[in-house]
């Protein structure tokens, strides 16, 4: 369109010039239009300057809020699509994440940040191959990208390629000397590898760069467990505690170094556990650790079966990856199974064997249940982390009708001083359990033992863990 001259006819119709008529008013409609444009790009960095700082402190409900602020004037602002993804992905929202940061990337295709934030999110999903392109083309755009090369490792690590992983963590540190979480990852590595001299300089490294950071605290502390530094790992727990009251880990093994013999293992760390092993476990259990519960469980439940009319209905207890529910599946007619580890939870999900699944504690779960409401309650490896099961037992009799049968294990405590409380917490983070305290329990909630049979339960460097298969009937 031509740009009207001054000494144009003004379009408006009057006859006279440009210049005589309309022009200064259009020019101030234009200034303030120019004015409204420049005072709505200011407040638009203002939110987004505000939202980064409420970011950084951890505040991601806040920040969220002024990133939606900022995407409702410019809904493809790339910055904030990105960041808001992030925060999505910091909230384990992982589709939102990545649809956020996939319209980030429409806006702008070569950001790097974005295409490693992307690869974060699709490492949390599980789709590691993807990841690992997202993350090589993050690095095509910015070679020296320190968090990139953090990232890759971590990648690498989740596809048990150990070395490349050390590789990609020493590239990062290179690059950013003070870049913690690359050294911690890099002493989980050592860790892993037993090379624990190496494990303790990183996570002491990271320390030092984020020292109020309640994971790198606990990192180094589960190192110093390792390397028998009884003193310092109780001290690193300790300050892991003061950072972060709710951490699992530190807890657990706060009591297990300094001999306090709790209840239970912190269901955050048993949840934890199985969520970072889930991708692992089957194989790792059955190969490695030669578990073989589950099986024993059929072999001995086999002949109940095939002498029942009942169409049995089972609750499987810290039911993992189905292991369980896989021998008991060809012979029962309703199976559901509880877990505390999401993760271990769609694992078991795979293998569409079971009509319902809980994602709970066991005492939680187990309350909510009709009484006499399963002929089978199973409990595989299960009161490891659990080492005061009156409550538990009380809820399983409960479930069960006379007849009703309780199948499970249990590592023996068969130390020479057994404690008073009828189990113990041993340096692994398991619990054992003394036969006479079962007993008790057995006695108190009107279960008879129909069978006790010594198993090795797994192994655990390379020397056998030894325990009872317990199958109980409830009484009429």
């Amino acid at each position: 369109m031509k740009k009207i001259s001054r000494n144009d006819s003004c379009p408006c119709g009057s006859g006279k010039k440009y210049k005589q008529c309309c022009m200064l008013k259009d020019e101030m409609a234009h200034a303030q239009a120019e004015q409204q444009k420049k005072q709505s790009q200011a407040q638009v960095n203002k939110y987004f300057a505000e939202a980064l700082i409420l970011h950084r402190r951890g505040k991601l409900d806040d920040a969220w809020q002024l990133y939606r602020l900022v995407l409702q004037q410019i809904p493809s602002h790339a910055d904030a699509l990105n960041m808001s993804g992030v925060v999505a992905y910091q909230r384990a929202d992982f589709p939102q994440a990545e649809e956020l940061i996939r319209r980030s990337l429409q806006s702008n295709p070569d950001n790097a940040h974005a295409l490693n934030n992307l690869a974060s999110v699709l490492l949390g999903s599980g789709r590691l191959e993807e990841a690992h392109i997202c993350v090589q083309e993050a690095l095509k755009r910015k070679s020296d990208y320190a968090e990139a090369h953090n990232n890759l490792g971590n990648i690498y690590k989740e596809q048990s390629r150990q070395d490349e992983a050390v590789h990609a963590y020493r590239q990062a540190t290179t690059l950013m000397p003070n870049l913690a979480e690359a050294w911690n990852n890099l002493a989980l590595i050592y860790q892993k590898q037993k090379k624990l001299d190496a494990a303790t300089q990183c996570a002491e490294r990271a320390v030092v760069l984020q020292p109020n950071l309640a994971d790198i605290h606990n990192s180094l502390g589960n190192i110093y467990k390792d390397a028998g530094r009884t003193a310092q790992a109780i001290a690193s727990y300790q300050q892991a505690l003061t950072l972060d009251p709710q951490l699992g880990n530190a807890q657990h093994f706060l009591h297990v170094l300094s001999g306090q013999l709790s209840a239970q293992a912190p269901v955050s760390y048993v949840s934890k556990v199985f969520d970072d092993y889930a991708d692992r476990f089957d194989q790792h259990l059955q190969q490695v650790l030669e578990y073989k519960i589950p099986s024993l469980i059929a072999q001995e439940l086999k002949p109940v079966f095939a002498s029942s009319p009942v169409p049995w209905r089972v609750l499987d207890l810290g039911c993992g990856t189905g292991l369980v529910g896989q021998e008991l599946a060809p012979f029962i007619s309703y199976l559901v199974g509880v877990d505390l580890s999401e993760k271990m939870l769609l694992k078991a999900q795979d293998r569409q064997i079971y009509h319902r699944l809980v994602q709970s504690d066991l005492i939680s779960m187990t309350h909510q249940e009709p009484s006499t409401s399963y002929h089978l309650v199973t409990a595989a490896d299960v009161f490891v982390y659990l080492g005061q099961l009156d409550q538990i037992m009380a809820e399983i009799s409960r479930l069960l009708p006379a007849g009703g049968i309780f199948c499970f294990s249990v590592e023996a405590d068969n130390d020479v001083a057994p404690s008073s409380a009828g189990y113990c917490l041993r340096a692994s983070g398991r619990y054992a359990h003394q036969l006479a305290y079962l007993q008790k329990l057995a006695m108190t909630n009107g279960f008879t033992e129909a069978r006790c049979l010594p198993q090795t339960i797994r192994m655990e460097n390379h020397q056998p863990i030894p325990g009872y298969l317990l199958i109980w009937q409830k009484q009429a």
